[in-house]
């Protein structure tokens, strides 16, 4: 049977629950979670207590679909874009230094400057050693 064809069955008698599941039921085999959800929406005026049982079922099942496998970590993994890749925690190492000696030449702070000398140079120091170390 089709999704329509189903769901007449389930307008011929809206209060049987029996109907509803078994409509549920041939929609998830189907992969039809996100039509089913429609219909209940446009049945909650009606039958709110059915429309909230089965949406609330749906939804679920919908969640259980769309979870990573247990104990697969790659999924887990949020895939960052570009910005968070490049101002992450050492690049604002990076900026703090860079703003330090901005602000010293700004000000004419020559404490200001070399702090910030210093940290760009112990940045560059740090990403130079950590690149060798990685062609090794």
């Amino acid at each position: 049977m089709t999704e329509q064809e189903l769901w007449k069955n389930v307008q011929v008698d809206p209060a049987n629950e029996a109907l509803h599941q078994q409509y549920v039921n041939a929609c998830v085999r189907e992969n039809l979670e996100k039509e089913a959800l429609v219909r209940y929406k446009e049945l909650q005026n009606t039958y709110p207590a059915i429309s909230a049982k089965f949406t609330k079922q749906l939804t679920t099942v919908l969640q259980f679909k769309f979870l990573p496998a247990h104990g697969s970590t790659d999924e887990l993994k949020p895939k960052q874009n570009l910005l968070v890749r490049l101002f992450g925690f050492e690049y604002s190492i990076l900026l703090t230094g860079v703003f330090s000696l901005a602000y010293g030449i700004i000000a004419k702070s020559t404490w200001q400057a070399l702090l910030g000398l210093v940290i760009i140079t112990g940045f560059m120091g740090y990403k130079y050693l950590k690149v060798k170390k990685v062609k090794r």
